[in-house]
């Protein structure tokens, strides 16, 4: 097993929630674990590092990074001034057919089982929403900070609470979009990102 393998196995446990922040990568048993020599590990977790999946801790070990309370309101705030923006420009201009598509999206992400397939489809439900803002830069800075949140789906599986209120709230965008009422797309737009999925990015606690 290479160094890309090795980054890419770890990158999804770190994605998925079954390498938690907080949670301490030693080379070692990393090396055991894969059936490798540390160089390769080391090389691995460089480029997590790198990467801001790890974080270096004062006794120079490299531990999975998590957002702190600050860092979640912080982030929930940006995005809330980036997707309304997106929303409100984009709003005039989606077709019949692209609120069809997201509806559609919406249906499949209540059905999904898989967390990667699941950040997929949200990703192309919003992007579907925002995709006639007109602002390339705009939706470009959107995904980025969508980014760092990608590990609270696997916090939200098929039949929990959390992933019903995304696709009720999505609904409800949806509702508003297609009743001409932006003001309410936007309040529950802004529900959206700063309670619920504020709620579900990991916080590391340590």
């Amino acid at each position: 097993m290479d160094t890309n393998m090795i980054t890419t196995a770890l990158r999804e446990e770190i994605e998925a929630g079954s390498l938690p922040p907080g949670t301490v990568l030693k080379q070692e048993n990393l090396a055991a674990r894969f059936g490798v020599s540390r160089q390769p590990i080391r090389h691995a977790l460089e480029r997590l590092h790198e990467s801001g999946l790890l974080e270096k801790r004062p006794d120079r070990s490299l531990a999975v990074t998590g957002l702190r309370n600050k860092d979640v309101q912080e982030l929930c705030q940006i995005r809330i001034s980036l997707e309304i923006s997106a929303l409100e420009l984009s709003a005039p201009n989606l077709s019949p057919s692209a609120l069809r598509k997201a509806r559609r999206l919406n249906k499949d992400l209540f059905e999904e089982e898989d967390p990667d397939m699941l950040a997929a489809l949200d990703q192309e439900f919003h992007a579907t929403l925002y995709g006639a803002c007109g602002n390339q830069r705009l939706l470009s800075m959107i995904d980025g900070f969508r980014g760092e949140a990608k590990r609270a789906y696997a916090l939200q599986p098929k039949g929990s609470r959390p992933r019903s209120a995304f696709y009720e709230e999505h609904e409800q965008i949806l509702a508003a979009l297609e009743a001409g009422d932006i003001a309410t797309a936007r309040k529950v737009l802004t529900t959206h990102i700063g309670v619920t999925a504020g709620s579900l990015i990991p916080i590391d606690k340590s």
